[in-house]
């Protein structure tokens, strides 16, 4: 059942119906040209120890297919002869805890005709949650050095259909590539 439900939330990143709250985070080599790049390839070599997407083919095949749509609306063209970029995209998911405290002690005072003190009750509660962190890196394939990183990190959740899932996939990947390559989107 836990495996289940990771493989839904897993299907991925990138939920919350509606309003997408991904926290987006880029970098790059400020000193590379990148309207030198034209080409790219996924990257097919060993998975890296620990990568979510890994024990998840499904999901990093929704991953990849979003990646390639958006790439190519950019005017990148996906090959397998001698690349300018390597495309690797991997994922981890996090347990995380949320407490919440309210109510409180209503502390001393006049209380006609006495001095004293009140009362008051305080509540906690503890939520568990996973966020899973979404990395996309672009690797200069002549140089193999990395030029540029995108990194989502949102809340996973489970989705009632392959559709929803894939839509919210999409709309992660287009957030994260937003700004690549740089200088071509808004800042």
């Amino acid at each position: 059942m836990k495996l289940m439900k990771i493989l839904l939330a897993l299907g991925l990143f990138l939920y919350l119906s509606g309003c997408s709250s991904v926290s987006v985070n880029t970098d790059y080599d400020d000193s590379v040209d990148f309207s030198q790049y034209k080409t790219y390839k996924f990257y097919s070599g060993k998975d890296l120890d620990g990568d979510a997407l890994a024990k998840h083919p499904l999901a990093k095949k929704r991953i990849v297919n979003s990646i390639k749509k958006a790439l190519n609306a950019k005017g990148f063209t996906e090959t397998s002869d001698n690349p300018d970029l390597i495309i690797a995209t991997y994922a981890g998911i996090d347990q995380k805890m949320n407490v919440t405290t309210y109510g409180g002690h209503y502390g001393y005072g006049w209380y006609s005709p006495y001095w004293g003190g009140g009362m008051g009750v305080t509540q906690t509660d503890v939520n568990y949650y996973d966020e899973g962190t979404l990395i996309i890196d672009v690797v200069d394939a002549k140089k193999k050095a990395l030029v540029w990183r995108g990194t989502g990190t949102q809340i996973l959740r489970d989705y009632s259909s392959n559709e929803e899932r894939q839509a919210n996939i999409d709309d992660v990947v287009s957030q994260i590539l937003d700004d690549f390559p740089p200088g071509s989107g808004k800042y």
